[in-house]
C-alpha cells in the first residue's frame, strides 16, 4: 500500500524526506501553483527531483503519441525519478504503451468508467487515477468504480494498480480504502487529517498526564 503526496514545492519534499510519501503526484493545476513565479516546468520539476529520492508523476501535454513520447524523453533528461501521467484517450493509451515497453511507469489518469481502467491495463499502464472527489461531484459512485476496477484486476491477474486521486478528507481516504484501492493520492492539507481521531487524542492527554507522574532524568 503506498500514498502519493501533492502540495507546494515545500511540503512535498518535506514528506516525501521523512519516508510518509511513495510518490509525488502533481497534475497542471499543481504545476500551474509550482510555476506562479514565472519559472519553467522544466525549472521546477529539477528542483523536486533533485530534492527527493521517490518517483516524481509528471502529466505530459503532447495531444498525439509522438508529441508525448518526445515529451518523454525531455523530461527524463532532467531526472529519472520522472514518471509520466497520460490521459485516457487513444493517443495517451498508445505513448503508455510504448513508454511501459521500456521499462517506464505510466499512470492513466482521468479515468471515470470501468472501460478506461480495461484499456488502461490492456496498455500496461503501472497505474489508473479515478478522481474520487470529482467523480463524487458529477453524482456518480466514485467508490463503487474502485471496487469495480479492483475486482476486475483481482479476477484477471492484472498488475495495474489503482492511484486513487483527487481525495478531499479522511472519511474519503477510508471509503477508497475499503473500496480495495492500494493507493492514496491526496494534498498535503488531506494527508495531516488522516491521523485526526478525538479517541487517539484522548489517549494522547492521558499519556502525558501519567508522564508528569513518572520521574525521569532527561
Amino acid at each position: 500500500m503506498e500514498l502519493w503526496i501533492e502540495g507546494t514545492i515545500e511540503q512535498v519534499i518535506r514528506v516525501a524526506n521523512q519516508g510518509l510519501a511513495d510518490a509525488i503526484a502533481t497534475n497542471p493545476s499543481i504545476i500551474a501553483q509550482w510555476t506562479a513565479d514565472g519559472r519553467s516546468l522544466e525549472s521546477v520539476v529539477k528542483q523536486v527531483c533533485d530534492s527527493v529520492t521517490v518517483p516524481v508523476f509528471v502529466q505530459l501535454h503532447g495531444g498525439s503519441v509522438d508529441a508525448y513520447l518526445r515529451e518523454m524523453d525531455s523530461l527524463r533528461k532532467i531526472s529519472p525519478l520522472i514518471q509520466p501521467k497520460l490521459i485516457a484517450t487513444p493517443d495517451g493509451l498508445a505513448a503508455a504503451k510504448r513508454l511501459a515497453a521500456n521499462n517506464i511507469k505510466p499512470l492513466i489518469t482521468t479515468i471515470a468508467t470501468l472501460n478506461q481502467a480495461f484499456l488502461a491495463a490492456r496498455a500496461n499502464a503501472a497505474y489508473v487515477a479515478p478522481y474520487i472527489g470529482r467523480i463524487v461531484d458529477s453524482g456518480a459512485d466514485a467508490f463503487g468504480l474502485v471496487h469495480d476496477i479492483s475486482t476486475m484486476y483481482q479476477q484477471h491477474g492484472v498488475t495495474t494498480q489503482i492511484a486513487a486521486a483527487s481525495i478531499r478528507s479522511r472519511e474519503q481516504a477510508e471509503q477508497v480504502l475499503r473500496a480495495g484501492a492500494p493507493i492514496l493520492v491526496m494534498q498535503h492539507d488531506v494527508f495531516v487529517t488522516l491521523t485526526d481521531s478525538s479517541l487517539t487524542q484522548n489517549w494522547i492527554e492521558r499519556f502525558e498526564e501519567n508522564w508528569r507522574h513518572i520521574p525521569h532524568v532527561l
